[in-house]
């Protein structure tokens, strides 16, 4: 069964799918180049030092996370 994306609902594509860091819900990679369109948002975590991805569902629930900095 073929997965998508939990804000637009398209397909996804396997390589470039990521999990959202609030819902755990599958998006598509968020592109720095099209960030209008964008399922979401990519994020930093300071205290990990490492980057994360934020659906644009959750970033519109809890804007803005605690820890993290987003792209957008």
């Amino acid at each position: 069964m073929e997965e998508v994306c939990s804000v637009c609902g398209k397909p996804l594509d396997e390589i470039y799918a990521v999990s959202c860091i609030g819902c755990g819900g599958k998006i598509h990679f968020p592109s720095a180049e099209n960030v209008k369109d964008s399922c979401g948002s990519i994020v930093t975590q300071w205290n990990i030092c490492g980057l994360a991805f934020v659906c644009k569902k959750c970033s519109a629930v809890q804007k803005p996370f605690s820890d993290v900095k987003t792209n957008a």
